[in-house]
């Protein structure tokens, strides 16, 4: 009896260490480059993006087609999935706030009550109001709502509700360098992506 006793408070003990593992490990980041020496030298506005949904990638060229900044991406989830085709920007935004996909927030503490809006029955919580979700260094591409911004996301999945969220520091650089008209194209497809949980 002893035995089997310490045969199962070793199994959980290790069990146990398991489990510490998983949660203490940490998701991967976006991968990207940035090639210093052609932004040193790439002038505003002559620049154009291309977004290819089948490797989740996006490129800021410069004029002779050499990549300046290449990231992972996410876009749209296979319900809400990001547009393909040409577009051009349509706003440039150091941040902005989405009116659509939000939190709503207690007005005094800012403590968040429901942290997503659209997935909420009826009225509003008491005491609440309705706080958009930031979307830093945007660039619009459609009028209802589909722009390029820096987002939180797993590499490999589609988190976003048709937006392309980037990681910082590329989308910096990206946003810096579009303009209002810069031309951007979409193509490739989402098959083989999974939505993010």
């Amino acid at each position: 009896m002893r035995s089997l006793l310490l045969v199962v408070l070793t199994f959980c003990a290790s069990s146990c260490t398991l489990l510490n593992r998983k949660t203490a490990i940490v998701l991967p980041k976006p991968v990207y480059h940035i090639d210093a020496a052609l932004v040193g030298v790439l002038k505003p506005g002559e620049s154009h993006i291309e977004i290819d949904l089948s490797r989740q990638e996006m490129r800021l060229l410069n004029t002779a087609n050499a990549p300046v900044v290449v990231t992972q991406i996410s876009t749209g989830r296979h319900g809400n999935p990001t547009p393909t085709g040409n577009f051009k920007v349509l706003e440039k935004l150091p941040t902005k706030f989405s009116n659509r996909y939000g939190k709503f927030v207690k007005k005094d503490t800012r403590e968040v009550v429901v942290w997503r809006t659209w997935e909420h029955q009826g009225a509003p919580p008491q005491g609440t109001e309705y706080e958009g979700y930031e979307m830093r260094y945007w660039l619009r591409l459609t009028w209802p709502g589909v722009g390029i911004h820096h987002g939180e996301f797993k590499p490999g999945e589609l988190s976003s509700k048709g937006c392309i969220r980037t990681p910082m520091e590329p989308q910096q650089v990206i946003w810096e360098h579009a303009r209002v008209g810069t031309p951007v194209r979409i193509s490739g497809s989402i098959h083989g992506f999974p939505d993010a949980p």
